[in-house]
């Protein structure tokens, strides 16, 4: 199973919530989608990914297990990390540093954008 779904079942009973109080805080109408998740047997869009690391108000990649720097792109590639210029390092650690909401409005803002340049026909 998937490190996600093991981490959302975990964040779960971490803050002390049933099936059903996920599934409202969500937007399901019933545990079952909670119960299919947990189980991995959903695939969750990057927008439900998103909207769990919100509810849990954890880091997006941190819900989906990649929080363990040795796994980030950006310090375990050294070639990945030197092509990137110093405005993009500079953006990425002004990031980093940003609230949780701050980051929630820039992606839904990217999601946003993204789904207008494909239905202008841009991707």
């Amino acid at each position: 199973m998937l490190k996600l779904y093991e981490n959302i079942k975990t964040l779960r009973k971490e803050n002390g919530w049933s099936q059903d109080e996920l599934a409202k805080k969500m937007g399901y109408t019933d545990r079952s989608s909670i119960a299919k998740i947990e189980a991995g047997k959903v695939d969750l869009s990057q927008s439900k990914i998103m909207e769990f690391a919100r509810v849990f108000g954890v880091e997006p990649g941190d819900l989906m297990g990649w929080g363990d720097e040795s796994i980030d792109p950006y310090y375990s590639s050294p070639d990945y990390y030197i092509s990137i210029t110093d405005d993009e390092k500079y953006l990425i650690e002004t990031y980093r540093d940003m609230s949780n909401e701050t980051k929630d409005a820039i992606l839904k803002y990217a999601e946003f954008l993204s789904q207008r340049d494909i239905k202008e026909g841009k991707v």
